[in-house]
Parts: structure tokens; C-alpha cells; sequence
């Protein structure tokens, strides 16, 4: 989550989740019990509460503060499933893999603060747009066959 000084555009903070050793990056394990999915399939929620990364300030800062986040983000499908079959049998090819999904919307709030005392929450959910969403169900690997 990157925070912008309104009146300059500069950037003045960077929640992330910071490199891991093997060079994974901007990425955190989620525990199964903080999304839930309808019995549908037409909508998701993630949920999850103080999560702990760090505030780095700019990308790839070298200076950074511990700090935590917690957000609920809800996907809502509309309309039919399209339907999308693997484009190739090489398997580190992007396009080999299939899914079912449903354009969407999603809404989020967020909030978060860091070990210098800075906090933000975001407006509520309602208030928030987006420029593009899909909910649905993708198998690749060893599980597309």
C-alpha cells in the first residue's frame, strides 16, 4: 500500500511485505479461515487484521520501520462465467491454465500504522472505486490436467 503526499504527489510511505529470501516479494501467506467465499461463487471476502510488514517510506527504500495493516476486501461477480482453456502445453507458458471467472466489483477498506506513530485509514468500502475485478476458479500445474 503506497501513500502519496496529496499536495506534492510525492511518495511518503510503502507498506509491504518485504523481500523474502528466495526473492518472493510484496507477499504474505493467508490463512484458509481469512477469506470466505457464497455458496454461489459470486462472492469472496477477504479479511485480515494486523498483519505485520514493514513501512519502507518510498520503493525500495533502504530505511524501514516495522508496521501493520489490517483490510476486508469483498468481490462481487456479476453475469455469466467465461470459460478460458489453456493456450499451451508448455508449463511456463502464462496462457496454460484454465479457468472460470465473472467480471466483478470489488470494494475495499484499509487501514494501517508503523512503529513511528503514523496511522491512515482509508474512507469505507462504499466509497471506493474500481478499475477492474474477477471472481471464479483458475487450475494450472499439476492441477490442470
Amino acid at each position: 500500500m503506497d501513500l502519496y503526499d496529496p499536495s506534492s504527489g510525492e511518495q511518503v510511505h510503502d507498506f509491504n511485505a518485504d523481500i523474502a529470501e528466495n526473492g518472493l516479494f510484496w507477499t504474505i501467506q493467508v490463512p484458509d479461515s481469512a477469506l470466505t467465499i457464497s455458496k454461489n461463487g459470486k462472492t469472496a471476502t477477504l479479511h485480515m487484521e494486523d498483519v505485520s510488514i514493514i513501512d519502507s517510506f518510498v520503493f525500495l527504500g533502504e530505511d524501514s520501520v516495522p508496521a501493520t495493516v489490517s483490510f476486508d476486501i469483498t468481490w462481487t461477480g456479476s453475469g455469466p462465467r467465461h470459460h478460458y482453456k489453456p493456450g499451451s502445453d508448455d508449463p511456463t507458458d502464462p496462457t496454460n491454465f484454465n479457468g472460470k471467472f465473472r467480471d466483478a466489483v470489488a470494494t475495499g477498506t484499509f487501514s494501517g500504522s508503523n512503529s513511528d506513530g503514523f496511522s491512515f485509514t482509508s474512507d469505507p468500502g462504499a466509497t471506493s472505486t474500481g478499475l477492474f475485478a474477477e471472481i471464479g476458479t483458475e487450475s494450472n500445474g499439476s492441477f490442470l490436467k
